[in-house]
């Protein structure tokens, strides 16, 4: 949520807060207690809006960085076989360039990484025949890697996807906002005008509630 959207919905609460404290005051007055229960309605969907908003991109986060992580050590296992088998060969440019720990291959950033594990999954699927046959790898291994790195390039193009959903969710919010303050304008604020005179205290305290707060 926006700061102004939290400041407004901070105000809404205050409200309702201190309506439910005095009910025993307005309870008798049908169209303030059918403005009310709406005042607490359209809070409860601002809150739902706003977690699910929150959850959304806590759930990217941690999905991302933990594939990210499981990735590196898959690849680093094909990693391992491809230095093993260059050492043979006496190949020292492909030990070195596979030479590379599950720590080294997660700290890389993600354009990085992308690039140096789709290179290793590369070299595994055109030497798959003899890593196979002489070194202990299987083919479902380069796969799995490969499906793994086909996720994750799949949830990193999520940042957009989730600027469409929070932008939804900041719109809801925002239309919500706005017709409780039409709510309290047109309805709440000239109901409570009865208490204007008989219950000065109360009345006082409904617009100390209705302050917003920068």
């Amino acid at each position: 949520m926006k700061t102004s959207q939290i400041n407004k919905k901070n105000m809404l609460e205050s409200v309702n807060t201190y309506l439910d404290e005095h009910a025993e005051k307005w309870q008798g007055i049908g169209r303030l207690v059918a403005a009310k229960t709406q005042l607490s309605q359209n809070i409860a969907a601002i809150n739902s809006a706003a977690q699910a908003q929150a959850e959304a991109q806590v759930t990217y986060g941690k999905t991302k960085q933990a594939l990210k992580k499981a990735i590196a050590t898959k690849a680093d296992i094909l990693n391992d076989v491809i230095e093993a088998y260059a050492l043979t060969e006496g190949d020292n440019e492909l030990a070195r360039q596979m030479g590379d720990s599950k720590s080294d291959l997660y700290r890389l950033p993600y354009n990085d990484f992308f690039i140096k594990v789709r290179s290793i999954i590369d070299k595994a699927s055109e030497l798959q025949e003899v890593l196979v046959t002489d070194f202990g790898l299987s083919a479902e291994q380069i796969t799995d890697v490969q499906n793994d790195l086909n996720q994750l390039l799949e949830i990193n193009g999520l940042p957009r996807a989730y600027q469409i959903k929070s932008s939804v969710a900041t719109n809801q919010i925002e239309q919500l906002l706005s017709e409780s303050s039409d709510l309290l304008y047109n309805q709440i604020d000239k109901l409570m005008s009865i208490f204007k005179h008989s219950d000065i205290n109360f009345y006082h305290g409904y617009q100390k509630a209705r302050m917003i707060v920068d």
